[in-house]
């Protein structure tokens, strides 16, 4: 016999597999972006901070 527990809970992971089919039925599909155009100038990413400047406060800035 089955208990009333056991029921319960697979009618909850039923509920949860069908509201994730749905969810994902209805979700929008991205398409890949298209590949970049081999003329175009490369993105120029700026160096990270050396390890000297790292720790140093920010200057402060007085408003007049």
């Amino acid at each position: 016999m089955v208990s009333w527990k056991k029921i319960r809970v697979g009618t909850a992971v039923v509920a949860a597999t069908l509201t994730t089919a749905a969810v994902l039925a209805a979700a929008p599909v991205h398409r890949p972006a298209p590949p970049a155009d081999p003329t175009s100038e490369p993105v120029k990413l700026t160096p990270p901070l050396a390890p000297a400047e790292a720790g140093k406060p920010l200057g402060r800035v007085y408003d007049a």
